[in-house]
This record gives structure tokens, C-alpha cells and sequence, in this order.
């Protein structure tokens, strides 16, 4: 068994006096018995590759003629290291099927002039061959996901640097398994007040950070699939470009949509890959011998994954932020399939203006955060000072006239006309008209407040019943009043 980067298995025959020409020859005429297919042919060298009959990478084969001796090398254009003997395998039927070739009676009877025309018959034929792309749909080994190889490049990569970051995370004393939210805001998780403030950074290095082991792997998995497919068509900086591009905008949909939610993980720019698969496979753009029940595969894992980014704890605006980008980048390519650079401009121009959007959008959500907060504290001052007003009125100095006069008048009065400022001031806030409302209800409560205080003042200081009434009245309307802003407060806090 052959062991390498890549796996390979070589061997060398004598000539025995056989021409150059003549082993050529029989050469082609072997791998073409062999349903090999032969890729690069000149006077000393010829390679071919073997069949995909694994629904996997194929074999290269050598035939070098450089030398007195002939090479025969076979290695393996995937990034498997160990090759499961496929190669060897591929040399051994080479000479088997040679030897059988070379002693045909069809063979012995022919010139040095029909193998030059037969070699060079077979030179034109390969010059006019087209390369066709090869879509890979399984991975000779689990290792195989981490290296990179021709069409698997920058995948392997991507998933290097999430491994790699998640194991650094853990030597730092990160727990794996259930990491703290503060850790993962240390180590570059998407979090809208920091985001927000300057941290624009965390929109990317959110996209490398996970929320725990299990997190990790179905995330390297779910790219290592859909890079397998995808990056052979886009090529390796297209994918990179778009993986980061899907990556950032459905950071920037997470902040939007969950400004105090700490996010991180690679799903929103998976998801935008996934995007481009879907469309790709659905109008045969990346290969249309792949198999059909693919695409039926593709589908219910975009849905279930979908419907699952609704629970509890789930970014699902990352999701469908990533995924609905994928989808309009995907539409591009298959729309100027055959113009993939100019493609690419257009995903770009409209990934750009998308950021700046919701760049925008986040600062000026920024403001409301900010002024939310005012607002919060605003509403604890107000509550200390109605505490106040109205402790002012019932502290116990029933006895003492002019005390229970002064507390009403420079203690209680005073605290409800120093709300009334303070709500005033609020009104300046940008906030949600339902916060203005309340305001307002909070003003009118206030001014009845005043006026109730205002009659109780005059009802002891003249000693008489004729305000009870109007006291009475007052008294009502503050409490309907009341109810009616403690049921608004409970609807905003749901």
C-alpha cells in the first residue's frame, strides 16, 4: 500500500530493446483498454486518469520515457492519505493488460512509421481536449476534510483556522463543552453594544468563533460538504470572497435583529454557501451528472436546518441572513454562468451595499439603544421621586399641623413638579411612540398628583370638608390612571 501527500506508487520497466515509439504505442492502446482517459501526451511523456468510478478523486497516471527506463507512476489527485492500495492497483492492471497487448499478432506486424502516425494521430486528439470539471461528492477518509488539495484548496483551510481557534480557546481555559458568554465575547463573539461601538471587526472574527465542541464539528462538517461542491466551481478565491461576504452580512442581520444576543459561528456564511449550491444544482450550472437525489438532500437539509433556527438560543436571522444572501448570489451566477468574473462584481457590488445598509441601520440603532438606557434610568429617578412625594404625605406627623403642611407643599408638591421636568426631558429621547404615550399618562398623573395635594393642603390648613368631593374624584381618576400605565408596562416588558 502507497502512503503519501498525495498517495502514489510508482514503478520502472526496461525497454529491452523495444523503441521509445513502440512502447508508446502500446501504452495508449492499454489505457485506452482501460477506459483511462488520456489528459497530456508529448514524444517522451504521457499522463492519463483513471476512471471516477468511486464517486471520488481519480488517479493520475505517468507513463515517463525520459530515461533507458520506462516509469510507470500512479498518484492520487485527492488529499486521502492512504490510498487503500487503488494505485498500485492501477500499475499492476497497466502492465498486465500491456504485456497481453504487446504479444497480439494485430501488433507485431506493424512499422515504426504506423506507431509515429497512430502517437501523433493521438497527440492532436488530446490537444483539442477540453478539461471538464470534476464535482466530488465523498472524501476518501476523515482526514481528508483538513487538507487542502487542486479543487478542495481554501475549505480545508477555512476549517484549519475553525479548529484551530476552537483548540486555542480551550488551552486558554475556555470550557469546550458549555463555554461562559463572556468568553465568547473575549474571543471576537458578535455582541451589538460592543459591534456597535467601533467593534465592526467582530462582524468577521465572529464567523471563526463557536459556541462549544458540538457547534464546532457540525459546522466543519456542513462546509467541508458544500466546499466540496461548490469551491471547483467558483474556484478558490471567488469561494473565499462569497464565504466571507455571506459571513458578514449575516453578522451585520444577527445585529440587526438581536441587539443583545451574543453570536458566533460560521452557520450564516455555511448557510450562504448553501445558497449557492441550491441554485447551482437546481439549474444544472455545476454538473448536470450529479445526481439528481442531491439536490433533494440539499433541499430538506437547507429546511430542517431552517426551521430549526427558531428555537431557543439559535441565531436564525444569521441563518437566513446568510442563506437569503447565497440565494441572490447563487441567481447571479447561474444568470451569467459563462461570465463567472463578471459575476462576481455583481455578488460583490451588492454584498458592499448591503453592508453599508445595515451598517447604517445598526448605528442609528445604536442611538435608540443608547437613549433606551437614558430612558431605563430615567424611569428609576422618577420612581425614587414619587416614593418620596408620596412618603411625604403619610410620614407621621399627624399632630404637628405645620409639619404635615410644609411636607405637602416643599416635599410632595415639589417631588411631582421635579418629575414632570425630568419626564419632560425624556421627551427629547428618540424612543418608540408607545414610550411617548406613556410619557404623556405619566405627565397627566403627575398634574393630578399636584392637584390632589394642592386640595389636601387647603382641606387642613382651613380645617374643612369641602374638598373631600373633589379629593374623592381626583383619587379615582389616579388610580384608573394607574392602571392604566402599569398594563402598558407590562405589555413593553413582554
Amino acid at each position: 500500500m502507497a502512503f503519501g501527500f498525495p498517495s502514489s506508487y510508482s514503478q520502472y520497466q526496461s525497454l529491452n530493446r523495444q523503441s521509445k515509439l513502440h512502447f508508446m504505442f502500446i501504452a495508449i492502446e492499454t489505457i485506452k483498454r482501460l477506459n483511462w482517459e488520456i489528459i497530456q501526451i508529448n514524444d517522451i511523456e504521457l499522463i492519463a486518469e483513471s476512471q471516477n468510478t468511486s464517486n471520488t478523486w481519480t488517479e493520475q497516471i505517468l507513463i515517463d520515457l525520459e530515461n533507458e527506463d520506462a516509469l510507470i507512476k500512479s498518484w492520487s489527485t485527492g488529499n486521502q492519505i492512504y490510498d487503500r492500495g487503488r494505485n498500485k492497483k492501477n500499475v499492476e492492471s497497466f502492465f498486465n493488460l500491456f504485456y497481453d497487448i504487446k504479444k497480439e499478432k494485430s501488433t507485431l506486424d506493424l512499422d515504426e512509421n504506423h506507431f509515429l502516425e497512430y502517437v501523433t494521430n493521438q497527440k492532436e486528439i488530446t490537444e483539442s481536449y477540453i478539461e471538464k470539471e470534476k464535482n466530488i461528492t465523498s472524501f476518501y477518509s476523515f482526514f481528508s476534510l483538513f487538507v487542502p488539495t487542486k479543487d478542495y484548496f481554501i475549505t480545508p483551510i477555512l476549517i484549519n483556522i475553525n479548529v484551530l481557534l476552537f483548540l486555542i480557546m480551550c488551552f486558554s481555559g475556555v470550557n469546550p463543552f458549555v463555554p461562559e458568554i463572556n468568553d465568547i465575547i473575549d474571543w471576537g463573539g458578535n455582541y451589538g453594544p460592543l459591534t456597535i461601538e467601533n467593534n465592526w471587526w467582530r462582524l468577521f472574527s465572529a464567523c471563526f468563533i463557536h459556541i462549544g465542541i458540538i457547534h464546532l464539528l457540525m459546522n466543519c462538517y456542513a462546509l467541508a460538504y458544500v466546499g466540496l461542491l461548490v469551491e471547483p466551481y467558483l474556484k478558490k478565491w471567488r469561494f473565499l470572497i462569497t464565504y466571507i461576504l455571506a459571513g458578514i452580512i449575516a453578522s451585520l442581520c444577527s445585529l440587526y435583529w438581536n441587539r443583545d444576543l451574543v453570536s458566533a459561528g460560521a452557520s450564516g456564511a455555511i448557510f450562504g454557501m448553501y445558497g449557492i449550491l441550491f441554485l447551482t444544482l437546481s439549474f444544472g450550472v455545476i454538473d448536470k451528472k450529479i445526481d439528481k437525489n442531491l439536490l433533494s438532500t440539499i433541499t430538506l437539509f437547507i429546511v430542517i436546518n431552517i426551521l430549526g433556527s427558531f428555537k431557543e438560543g439559535i441565531d436564525g436571522a444569521a441563518h437566513i441572513g446568510g442563506l437569503s444572501f447565497g440565494l441572490i448570489a447563487g441567481t447571479t451566477f447561474v444568470l451569467l454562468n459563462k461570465k463567472r468574473e463578471i459575476a462576481l462584481v455583481v455578488v460583490n457590488i451588492f454584498a458592499i451595499a448591503s453592508c453599508v445598509i445595515l451598517i447604517n441601520v445598526c448605528k442609528n440603532t445604536k442611538v435608540f439603544i443608547y437613549q433606551f438606557v437614558e430612558y431605563e434610568k430615567g424611569m428609576q429617578d422618577f420612581a425614587e421621586m414619587e416614593k418620596l412625594a408620596l412618603e411625604s404625605y403619610h410620614d407621621g406627623y399627624f399632630d404637628n399641623k405645620e409639619h404635615v403642611l410644609y411636607m405637602i407643599k416643599d416635599r410632595g408638591i415639589y417631588y411631582w413638579e421635579e418629575n414632570i421636568t425630568l419626564l419632560k426631558g425624556l421627551e427629547r429621547l428618540s424612543l418608540p411612540e408607545i414610550l411617548h404615550e406613556q410619557n404623556k399618562n405619566l405627565i397627566k398623573y403627575c398634574k393630578l398628583r399636584i392637584e390632589s395635594f394642592n386640595l389636601s393642603y387647603k382641606k387642613i390648613n382651613e380645617n374643612s370638608t369641602d374638598y373631600d368631593d373633589e379629593i374623592d374624584n381626583l383619587n379615582l381618576q389616579i388610580k384608573e390612571l394607574g392602571i392604566l400605565i402599569k398594563n402598558n408596562f407590562e405589555k413593553q416588558s413582554q
